[in-house]
């Protein structure tokens, strides 16, 4: 079997949607995408420096995408994104993929952050053997692990309550830079976290068509944001699971904060809000080696662990 390596394009999104759901129609990850999806994904990569396919008789049989950062700290994380159609795997395509992604991911951290370390990292499902067999052979070590969460949202939720002297509020788009900044420095000393540009933010939150503003709360205290959840909705998980899914994606509070019950008040609030507005399960990601004692606030939510997720690393030598 010959194939074309080639950049992708916009026209592939439908292609490349279509790839990924018959390849998670067997992995079963649980990441449920759509071509919107895949339409905002390939919005914030450069296609022609930072993407890849891999056709086969006309056929899109493999693809890949790189996702850097605008304001890396330390090392450069630079995320490889891709699939092997399963009716293409066990040829060598994925060894391959891997392999022409680093070689585009070190041309572009050379243009982009040349004084900085390369590290090429891809997120693997524990379940995955095949994935995580192919990521271990080409030298990727387990960096670190992500568990899935879920809970569902029905009327035996119970209202923590919000501590004295804090108030939460709806998210204002009033807000948003002041949000982004104290998000920012919530996770400054989060592992593998990065200050988000503006133009990041934007791309996750206020652009994306999958943030929902009305599901979203911040706390304030003496009338200044010191904690947020931030939710977004994925449609395609509702259409193919019949589940209507709140998927919180950022909750944090400012250090001086924690400890108070701020974090549990709020993301109480949202998921009692979440049921009022008809979804009817949360979901939300946590780093296992959190220090913050995040998992416990979950667990306390009532959220149980589903999958585990594995950030693999592999430092990446720029200089030859």
């Amino acid at each position: 079997m010959e194939l074309v390596w080639r950049p992708l394009t916009s026209a592939d999104i439908a292609e490349v949607s279509a790839l990924y759901n018959a390849a998670e129609a067997v992995d079963d990850t649980g990441e449920l995408l759509s071509e919107e999806d895949f339409t905002e994904s390939f919005g914030r990569v450069d296609l022609l420096v930072g993407s890849l396919g891999a056709v086969a008789d006309s056929r899109l049989v493999a693809y890949g995408l790189l996702a850097p950062r605008d304001q890396p700290v330390g090392a450069h994380r630079l995320r490889l994104d891709g699939l092997v159609h399963p009716a293409f795997r066990r040829r060598g395509i994925g060894q391959s993929l891997v392999q022409k992604l680093t070689a585009l991911a070190r041309e572009l951290h050379t243009r982009r952050h040349p004084d900085l370390p390369l590290v090429v990292t891809a997120m693997v499902e524990s379940r995955a053997a095949g994935h995580v067999a192919l990521v271990e052979g080409l030298g990727f070590t387990a960096d670190r692990h992500f568990h899935e969460l879920e809970v569902a949202l029905g009327e035996s939720l119970a209202q923590v309550p919000t501590p004295a002297g804090y108030e939460v509020v709806p998210f204002s788009a009033a807000r948003t830079e002041e949000v982004r900044q104290v998000c920012n420095a919530a996770f400054a000393r989060h592992w593998g976290s990065t200050d988000r540009s503006p133009q990041e933010w934007a791309a996750s939150f206020t652009d994306s068509a999958r943030f929902v503003p009305a599901s979203s709360f911040l706390a304030l205290y003496e009338g200044a944001v010191v904690g947020f959840v931030l939710a977004r909705h994925y449609p395609v998980v509702e259409e193919m699971t019949g589940v209507r899914e709140l998927w919180i994606g950022d909750v944090g509070t400012l250090e001086k904060h924690r400890g108070r019950g701020v974090a549990s008040g709020l993301l109480s609030w949202t998921l009692v809000q979440g049921a009022a507005a008809g979804f009817q399960r949360a979901g939300l990601s946590v780093d296992s080696a959190n220090s913050d004692g995040a998992l416990g606030v979950y667990e306390r939510a009532g959220f149980g662990v589903v999958r585990t997720w594995v950030d693999y690393g592999l430092p990446v030598d720029c200089q030859g």
